[in-house]
């Protein structure tokens, strides 16, 4: 029989297998006999089952029955590092059956938070959350109170444990777009957050030093400078700084950060489309129809004419002006959709009358001054025979207000210099019709590109994608529709976390940059774009947990972790950001003062230990810091009393150790425990079975044959012997 207890008097089932096997001798035939319910303190017992089954000991097991009935909590433990002003959640996991229990989460100061009627029918897990006040340690105590069901043991209603408490995220914030910006989006993310706003100060590496986070909110590159952008692509991708870059048209697209050194950080690439568009355009046709066009010329000035006019698209405008000695508006500047209208006017025209054109041309010019379209172009059609007139500064004067002057020539001549000189005054273009198979395309105008705005207002659906680590209890269908946004298109490599239903196009985008993280939100955090996510419930904590994942811990030059194993703990730090700075750590006392000092090794390049002793049954607090300085990392770090076992009454079910199955893979038997006097049990090594025998019969026979042989000797046992 071996009786293990540890230091606090429990059940370490792991370590009771071990001492029993080491009772056995190597190479001896031997067996184990477990009596057990398989609940136990340790935890453990993998690796001595693993021994055990090497060795070929068959154990034999007795599983006893949990009779317990009882209702307590086995697990207490954060879900994420609690930090100062933000949500602390805490998973508390309570074992019974058929209960209904009140839990009550107290610290220092008092009750921090509660869950009332808890059902708990063989296992329950429920979140308790509250915010932290202060940075530190923080001692809890988790208060189990039964309403219904079993509670036959009371000693174990309670769990204690202690955290560490880091303190508030550094935020930079940079904006002008919105007043007071920076204190609007610390009010919207809550106390996790020490936000600063920047007053315009130069931003090398140490002013960004102090700093976790950095959130550029639709500030100008301009505004920004050069000199601040590079510091922050410097403090990003060698110091681990994060970056949440959001806005409008003032930080993604043409206008924003294109081709500025921010650019090179973003996960998502600035998109510039552009928009085929044929400008507005006024013709005013002048047609020469005096008694020199007769015939065929004024019908093929008409032809010429009606082709123009065919070019022009419903938004441009026509007017029709002919002259003949006189001028006349044969149909006022009116839409060139108006096709019918303006047919019947070329219809209506005949030849008859002298040659005048100045009067028809200064008569264009005044109906084109209070047209408002892109192009304005006028288009003269004669057979060359004008009068002589100020034409120079006439033209001069139109070609300096926006109108050109084209000149077309009707008829077999050949060429006209006279109308040649027109068009150049004009600055417009000289065409020769010399008969119908000859008809010239005129050009009125340049059709353009221009270019689209980048942000993109009014109402779209968006669909979330990503893990969950970035929502967290966050409902993913819950999140509203955007009033505007700037269309990007995502990075390769870049995981993007929300975008558009619509054209798919990213809302907020993330990625790796360097040593830190970079997240892109294509829409203003604080502008009209969120306006309807003003009313979402869940937007400030949401948009605090994109925040706090962004300013990921790897501006910290040291990971530290500790880790406790029985009565051994190791403090590790493994270094990840490069540099030259020593890991130092404090193992604290009473009242977190410290204790003495901790002497890391280092094990392997960038990995350092240091090992130390502690009982299991008390709570550890070290202080570790990584560099020198006011702002050198600081980690506070805990191991709570039992942090590897259980304490005794509140074993976890489910780290039951399987008596059936650890039978089984080591060859040995299972039996009630009632019956466990008549087993007949296998040894390592032997034939066969040994069975147990009762040993009394033989006894009290072998002490019957001793009285009647002693009553034989006394009696006559000398003379039958000497009897000749």
């Amino acid at each position: 029989m071996t009786r293990v207890d540890d230091a606090a008097g429990g059940s370490p089932l792991g370590a009771a297998l071990a001492a029993a096997a080491a009772l056995v001798p190597q190479g001896a035939p031997g067996a184990l006999t477990v009596v057990s319910d398989g609940l136990a303190t340790d935890g453990d017992w993998a690796r001595a089952r693993r021994a055990l089954e090497l060795r070929g000991l068959p154990v034999h097991v007795a599983p006893l029955e949990d009779l317990s009935g009882d209702v307590y909590p086995v697990r207490l433990v954060p879900l994420q590092r609690p930090r100062v002003g933000a949500t602390a959640r805490f998973q508390v996991e309570l074992v019974g059956e058929g209960a209904r229990c009140d839990l009550a989460l107290v610290g220092p100061d008092g009750e921090l938070a509660r869950a009332e009627d808890v059902a708990c029918d063989g296992r329950a897990a429920v979140v308790l959350e509250f915010e932290p006040r202060a940075p530190g340690f923080l001692p809890l105590e988790l208060a189990v109170t039964v309403r219904e069901g079993a509670n036959r043991v009371t000693t174990n209603d309670t769990l204690r444990t202690t955290v560490a408490v880091d303190e508030p995220l550094r935020l930079l914030y940079l904006g002008e777009r919105v007043a007071r910006g920076g204190e609007e989006l610390g009010a919207l993310l809550g106390g996790g957050f020490d936000v600063t706003s920047w007053q315009g100060e130069a931003l090398g590496p140490d002013a960004l030093a102090g700093y976790d986070l950095a959130v550029v909110d639709d500030l100008s590159s301009e505004t920004l400078g050069e000199p601040a952008q590079r510091a922050l692509v410097d403090a990003v991708r060698e110091g681990g700084l994060g970056l949440v870059a959001s806005g409008g048209t003032a930080a993604f697209g043409p206008g924003g950060y294109h081709q500025a050194p921010l650019e090179e950080l973003l996960p998502v690439e600035f998109v510039q489309k552009e928009e085929k568009r044929d400008p507005s355009t006024t013709l005013v046709v002048i047609i020469d129809t005096s008694g020199s066009m007769g015939g065929n010329r004024v019908q093929l000035a008409k032809e010429v004419a009606r082709l123009a006019i065919r070019r022009l698209l419903p938004h441009d405008k026509v007017g029709i002006v002919e002259f003949y000695g006189a001028k006349h508006w044969a149909a006022p500047i009116q839409p060139a959709s108006n096709a019918i209208e303006l047919e019947r006017a070329l219809n209506r025209l005949d030849a008859g009358g002298g040659t005048v054109i100045l009067p028809a041309i200064e008569e264009a010019f005044y109906g084109l001054k209070n047209v408002q379209t892109r192009y304005k172009h006028v288009l003269v059609l004669t057979d060359g025979g004008v009068e002589s007139g100020a034409f120079e500064p006439l033209l001069r004067a139109m070609a300096d207000d926006g109108i050109n002057v084209s000149t077309v020539l009707i008829g077999p001549e050949a060429h006209s210099e006279f109308l040649v000189t027109l068009a150049n005054w004009g600055k417009g273009r000289f065409y020769a019709v010399p008969n119908r198979f000859n008809l010239p395309e005129i050009l009125l105008k340049q059709p353009a590109s221009a270019k689209l705005p980048a942000y993109r207002p009014g109402s779209y659906a968006v669909r979330a994608r990503g893990g969950a680590g970035w929502w967290g209890e966050v409902s993913l269908e819950a999140v509203p529709a955007l009033a505007g946004y700037v269309e990007t298109r995502g990075r390769d490599g870049a995981e993007v976390l929300l975008e558009t239903v619509e054209g798919a196009h990213p809302v907020l985008a993330t990625w790796r940059y360097g040593l830190g993280r970079v997240t892109a939100l294509t829409t203003e955090p604080l502008g009209p774009g969120t306006e309807p996510w003003r009313e979402w419930s869940d937007y400030g904590r949401w948009l605090a947990r994109v925040c706090e994942r962004t300013a990921t811990d790897q501006r910290e030059p040291f990971r530290f972790t500790l880790v406790r194993g029985g009565d051994e703990l190791v403090l590790r730090a493994e270094r990840r950001a490069p540099g030259d700075a020593q890991p130092r750590a404090e193992l604290l006392g009473a009242d977190d003062a410290p204790a003495r000092e901790l002497a890391f090794v280092e094990r392997a390049p960038g990995v350092f230990e240091v090992r130390f002793a502690a009982r299991n049954a008390d709570e550890v607090r070290v202080l570790a810091h990584g560099g020198e300085g006011p702002a050198a990392q600081r980690t506070a770090l805990v191991s709570p009393a039992h942090a590897d076992r259980f304490a005794e009454l509140q074993e976890d079910p489910a780290l039951r150790l399987d008596l059936a199955a650890l039978a089984a893979a080591t060859g040995g038997a299972r039996v009630a425990s009632s019956d466990l006097a008549d087993a007949a049990f296998a040894t390592a090594g032997a034939a066969g079975p040994v069975a147990l025998q009762r040993l009394w019969p033989w006894c009290a026979l072998l002490a019957l044959l001793a009285y009647l042989v002693e009553l034989f000797v006394r009696r006559d046992g000398l003379a039958f012997f000497t009897r000749p």
